[in-house]
């Protein structure tokens, strides 16, 4: 299981600390690639942010999904913990906010982990609780899913791809008769939180039909 850049999924983190919290948020709002989860600040609670895509050349996300999170910022009295579901991730995001923060925050650790070892050390205690992947990492693999498919050989299209069916009239029907039949099964299948389940109508964009 990769990430849209092609990297190993992996749950990575890095801690830092710091002595200040106040300069520190007030740096990462005024850029345009941190944005704060809640606007509201209470004192002495953790303050949450994202850190948005913004490298040139970068594949856009497809747009119900908004802008690409790569990586999640809280930031404590003390602490500063960076987490990433990519080691090329983390190492990004601790670059620009050494970048922008210097000598504030001092690295005390980093902690990576490939899925299959997280897996493995989920607590035994509780054998009945699924694991739920984050919503934003469903996301990103339901996108990824979305543009293999456009590519992918269809039997139902006599073996052409969507990309290439709707190079035709009769094409371009075939293939919104297909998008709709699957978002006929999806809707009479069972819905659990954390389940892949790709909203195929979202690549009539993609395809140049909407």
């Amino acid at each position: 299981m990769t990430t849209p850049e092609g990297d190993p999924v992996a749950f990575t983190s890095a801690r830092y600390r710091h002595a200040a919290r106040k300069e520190i948020c007030a740096i990462l709002q005024q850029t345009d690639e941190f944005s704060q989860e809640d606007a509201r600040t209470i004192a002495d609670k953790p303050r949450h942010f994202d850190w948005f895509e913004t490298r040139p050349g970068a594949p856009a996300p497809f747009a119900p999904i908004g802008r690409r999170i790569l990586a999640h910022l809280t930031v404590t009295l003390d602490t500063l913990e960076v987490e990433a579901f990519s080691r090329r991730r983390l190492d990004d995001c601790r670059r620009r906010l050494e970048q922008l923060l210097g000598e504030r925050i001092q690295l005390i650790d980093i902690e990576v982990k490939n899925m299959e070892k997280a897996l493995r050390e989920k607590p035994q205690a509780e054998p009945e609780a699924p694991f739920i992947p984050p919503p934003e990492f469903v996301a990103e693999l339901e996108e990824k899913m979305l543009r293999q498919w456009i590519d992918e050989s269809i039997p139902a299209l006599s073996g052409l791809t969507p990309r290439e069916a709707v190079k035709t009239p009769e094409g371009r029907q075939q293939v919104l008769a297909l998008l709709d039949h699957i978002a006929q099964m999806q809707e009479q299948g069972p819905k659990r939180p954390g389940t892949f389940s790709p909203d195929y109508r979202k690549t009539k964009k993609m395809l140049g039909l909407a």
